[in-house]
């Protein structure tokens, strides 16, 4: 039986607003020095007031590469890309590994031999980058509201690198004008939204969220065993 997560957003501001919905990015543990992860905008809506969506997941990820229009920073635009679904490392059963490579100014990846731990994937990097590199970036996809693989969490590796990203299924959901594939600065996202976290605390072992926001801006979330 597929797992599925299941949030559902409610408008009870008193007006029309436009809202992001991020993922926490994974934890990042590589053969060198780890690089900053950054978060990025997964899907943003507009919500009438009253209004309510709901957000489906399950626990599919995707390794995903792809490049930055500036260098990477909060505001900027993540867009071309390319992903493959990343099976967990799970028990004695090793996680999916892949190899990057730049070709013609264009990020891949490639399936190689699996060797991520327990929980996570592996993204190994080669000697293609530019140094130093502000342009090419790997992270974490997920399928977002229009049946597409779009990055929630990218980080600027450097060149041979075996990085190991563990996902965790928490998500934040914050009043915003930010696009998706933007990337957001963390802290500012985590000390505003609302926060749906199904790893631990009162979200834990449940699969269905309700989150609403009062005319006052704040947001309430609430756990259920199921839809």
């Amino acid at each position: 039986m597929t797992t599925t997560y299941t949030i559902n957003f409610q408008n009870k501001r008193g007006t029309d607003s436009n809202y992001a919905v991020f993922m926490e990015p994974p934890v990042l543990s590589s053969s060198g020095t780890s690089p900053d992860a950054f978060m990025n905008v997964w899907y943003s809506t507009f919500v009438p007031n009253n209004g309510y969506f709901d957000i489906k997941t399950g626990v599919d990820y995707y390794a995903w590469v792809g490049t930055a229009t500036a260098k990477p920073a909060p505001g900027v635009m993540v867009n071309t890309g390319m992903s493959l679904p990343a099976r967990l490392g799970q028990g004695t059963t090793a996680g999916d590994t892949f190899n990057m490579m730049i070709k013609r100014n264009f990020p891949t990846i490639a399936q190689s031999t699996p060797s991520a731990a327990a929980s996570a994937y592996e993204i190994n990097t080669r000697t293609d980058f530019p140094v130093p590199n502000e342009r090419y970036l790997i992270g974490l996809g997920k399928v977002n509201n229009r049946g597409l693989v779009a990055p929630v969490a990218s980080t600027n590796p450097f060149n041979n690198m075996k990085i190991q990203l563990t996902p965790k299924m928490k998500f934040y959901i914050l009043e915003s004008v930010f696009e998706a594939g933007v990337i957001i600065d963390y802290e500012s996202v985590t000390r505003e939204a609302a926060v749906i976290d199904f790893t631990s605390g009162k979200g834990a072992g449940k699969f269905y969220a309700v989150v609403t926001q009062d005319d006052t801006g704040k947001f309430t979330v609430q756990y259920f065993d199921n839809y």
